[in-house]
């Protein structure tokens, strides 16, 4: 079953007029509407952003119209409403989807493209855009970031990791949204193994109800253009400032984030990709075997009872380990549903 669930065109006109819902496939509910118009401002849009409705996807694509071809219009805008969190994939179909009416004027032409994809009965031969052979052939690895992260913030991505492994608060910051949603599509990539879906809040404002459902979710990613979240720590464990090139972690929350020689071996070996010649793809995948390797390390001291893990604390002081790594590995049986226990 697809991913899709619905499609909207908005249109704006010349004379500064609300916005017009134009044409949905096939629905979308009034509360949809309302939070789209309060929480996007249609021509303070450069292009492209996305973002989550409850548990929803929303991917918004913006072009100022061409007065030849839409004369009533200054901004057409198409959304498309998924269950998938995959930022470039929909931003090449929202952008197919916008050009296509821009041109036409038609929304049954849309709408045709929109089915093709939603029934999966493609062929990137049936339209000759590139933008349709790019969705067709969509590669994730091509639109990840994470290398140049590494050679942003150097050995200090470790606390970055640290934050995404053993399943904190994390918050990123920067004042334009656009740059924002640019990297923050990149953190889940730092964690290959784990899925974020439902803990991945790109575009935060810091209104009652947005903090009331972000704080329903023990750990989260989450990204912020509001400065103002800097003096909000009880929000984060870790804040990353990207404008700053800073990684902030709070007092309260160094002991949720133990560090061990583990930790030094993993910021040097991710320096070191960041220096390399690898492709970002090389670049993750060598991280994610990282990051198994640690878990198997874990997984050695833990037995199976009942067809589940447990970790013995018995077996861990029996085989010599640190108080430091003692307490990482905890946290990190924690964060991978294996159960400690005293015996």
């Amino acid at each position: 079953m697809s991913d899709l669930i619905s499609c909207n065109i908005i249109e704006k006109d010349k004379n500064g007029g609300d916005y017009l819902w134009s044409w949905t496939f096939p629905y979308i509910l009034q509360e949809q509407k309302d939070f789209i118009e309060k929480k996007c401002i249609l021509q303070e849009i450069k292009n492209y952003i996305y973002g989550r409705w409850k548990k929803k996807w929303f991917y918004i694509n913006v072009i100022e119209c061409d007065s030849e071809k839409m004369q009533e219009n200054s901004l057409i805008g198409v959304v498309i409403w998924t269950k998938e969190f995959n930022p470039d994939k929909y931003r090449t179909l929202a952008s197919l989807l916008c050009r296509t009416y821009h041109e036409s004027g038609d929304p049954t032409k849309v709408l045709q493209l929109y089915l093709s994809v939603f029934t999966k009965e493609i062929d990137s031969n049936e339209n000759g855009s590139l933008l349709f052979k790019e969705y067709c052939s969509y590669n994730a690895f091509n639109h990840s970031n994470v290398k140049e992260m590494i050679n942003m913030f150097g050995l200090e991505i470790i606390l970055i990791y640290n934050a995404l492994l053993l399943k904190r608060k994390l918050v990123v910051y920067h004042h334009n949204l656009s740059t924002l949603l640019e990297w923050l599509k990149s953190f889940p990539y730092i964690m290959l193994h784990r899925k974020f879906d439902d803990v991945f809040f790109p575009w935060i404002e810091l209104t009652d109800e947005e903090i009331q459902e972000l704080t329903s979710c023990s750990n989260y990613i989450a990204g912020c253009c509001d400065n103002s979240v800097f003096s909000r720590p009880e929000l984060y464990d870790v804040l990353v400032n990207l404008p700053a090139k800073e990684i902030t972690v709070p007092q309260q929350s160094k002991d949720r984030l133990p560090m061990t020689k583990v930790h030094k071996e993993i910021a040097l070996y991710m320096e070191q990709l960041g220096k390399s010649d690898s492709n970002e793809e090389k670049v993750v995948k060598a991280i994610s075997e990282k990051t198994e390797e640690i878990i198997l390390r874990l997984k050695s001291f833990a037995r199976l009872e009942d067809g589940n893990l447990k970790l013995s604390l018995t077996t861990l002081k029996q085989n010599d380990i640190s108080p430091a790594m003692e307490n990482f590995l905890i946290q990190l049986a924690s964060s991978e549903s294996i159960q400690t226990i005293v015996i």
